[in-house]
C-alpha cells in the first residue's frame, strides 16, 4: 500500500465539521484502503491529552479477519447490527486508566524536553516532583476516568473529522447488549476501559440529502462571563461560517426519504422511517430551545397530516416522570 500527499485531499477543516454525519448505511462490498484508516488513528494520536500521557487506543477490526466477530455481534445494540455487518472496519476506542498513574512523570518530562513547560509559568523540577506528579497519581480512579474518557473523545472527534477529510463516513455505535461484553471478547485487562466503537466504511447514503442535524440554539448551550447569561452569536459570523461550510442547511433535504426507501429496498429491509405521537411531534416544536429550519418543521406538518401515528405509551409517563425529578428536571417540559 502507498499513498502520495497528491492523493488526500486537501478539504478544511471547518468544511470538514460541516460535512460530518452520523452515516448509517454503508456499501459492504467497498472497503476502506489502510492508509485512510492510518490517517485516522494518526489524527487521534496527536489529540491534545493532560500531562502528554497518551491514555486514547484502539482495536482495528475488519470482519473477514476477525476470529471473535460472532462474539462481539452479540453484543452490539440490536439496530446497530446493520452497521457492523456492512461497515468496512470498526475500531474500538479504549481509555488506559493506567497511562495516568504510571506515565505522568515520562508525559510532563516529554513535554518539557519538548519546550512546552516553562519558568515563565512557574514550572520548576522539584515542585513538579513533590507536588504536581504525586496529586496525578493519588487521583481517586472515578475522578481520572472522567478526565481520560473526555481525553479519548477528542481523540475519536479528530480522527472522525480526519476519516471525513479523506472521503469516508462515520458512526459512533453502542455496544450495549451486553455491558463488559467487549472488554471480555478482547480480554481487557481490568485498567482498561472500552468506551467507544466507531463504523468507518464509504457512504451509501448521501450526507447532503440528510443535511445537518437540528441542534439546540447557540444561546441556549453557551453562556458569556456568568452561567445563565445567554452568549448571542453574532449573525454576520454565521453567514461567514456557512461560505465556509461549517454551518449548512440543516435536514431533511429533498430526496431524503426516497433514498431511505430504496436503500432498504436494496437490503431487503422494511422501508420507511418511525414518527411519534402528534401531541409530542407539536410539543417539541414548539420547544424554545431547538434551532428548528423550516425542513424539519414542514416535515413535522407532513407527518402529523399522514396520521396514522403511535399512541403515547401512557404506562411509561410516571416512570419518565420519576426519573427526571430524581434529576431534578421538570417534568412538564418534557411530557404532553
Amino acid at each position: 500500500m502507498s499513498v502520495r500527499a497528491s492523493d488526500i485531499p486537501d478539504l478544511p477543516v471547518l468544511q470538514a465539521i460541516g460535512d460530518r454525519r452520523s452515516v448509517r448505511y454503508f456499501d459492504p462490498d467497498r472497503p476502506v484502503e489502510e492508509w485512510k484508516i492510518q490517517t485516522m488513528l494518526q489524527a487521534a494520536r496527536f489529540a491534545s491529552c493532560q500531562g502528554n500521557i497518551n491514555c486514547t487506543e484502539a482495536i482495528v477490526v475488519r470482519k473477514d479477519e476477525c476470529d471473535v466477530w460472532e462474539e462481539l455481534e452479540e453484543c452490539v445494540s440490536g439496530f446497530n447490527v446493520q452497521i457492523i455487518n456492512q461497515c468496512s472496519h470498526l475500531i474500538f476506542w479504549l481509555t488506559n486508566l493506567n497511562a495516568w498513574y504510571g506515565r505522568a512523570n515520562d508525559g510532563i518530562s516529554t513535554v518539557a524536553l519538548a519546550g512546552g513547560m516553562s519558568n515563565y509559568h512557574g514550572w520548576n523540577y522539584e515542585f513538579t516532583m513533590t507536588q504536581t506528579v504525586p496529586r496525578l497519581m493519588s487521583f481517586p480512579t472515578e475522578r481520572t476516568e472522567i478526565l481520560l474518557r473526555f481525553e479519548t473523545g477528542q481523540a475519536v472527534a479528530q480522527a472522525m473529522l480526519a476519516g471525513v477529510g479523506v472521503g469516508v463516513g462515520n458512526i459512533l455505535i453502542a455496544f450495549g447488549r451486553k455491558p463488559g461484553g467487549v472488554e471480555k471478547v478482547f480480554g481487557l485487562p481490568p485498567h482498561y476501559r472500552f468506551t467507544w466503537a466507531h463504523a468507518v466504511g464509504y457512504a451509501l447514503e448521501d450526507p447532503r440529502t440528510g443535511g445537518q442535524r437540528p441542534r439546540l440554539r447557540y444561546e441556549r448551550l453557551f453562556h458569556r462571563n456568568a452561567f445563565g447569561t445567554p452568549m448571542l452569536p453574532d449573525p454576520e459570523v454565521d453567514e461567514a461560517l456557512r461560505e465556509k461550510g461549517l454551518l449548512q442547511e440543516q435536514g431533511p433535504l429533498p430526496g431524503r426519504f426516497e433514498e431511505l426507501d430504496a436503500l432498504a429496498d436494496r437490503f431487503g429491509r422494511e422501508r420507511g422511517v418511525i414518527a411519534w405521537p402528534e401531541r409530542e411531534i407539536r410539543r417539541l416544536m414548539s420547544d424554545p430551545d431547538w434551532d428548528f429550519g423550516p425542513r424539519i418543521r414542514q416535515r413535522a406538518e407532513e407527518v402529523i397530516a399522514q396520521g396514522d401515528l403511535p399512541d403515547y405509551p401512557e404506562e411509561m409517563r410516571e416512570t419518565f416522570r420519576r426519573l427526571m425529578e430524581e434529576h431534578g428536571i421538570d417534568a412538564s417540559r418534557y411530557l404532553s
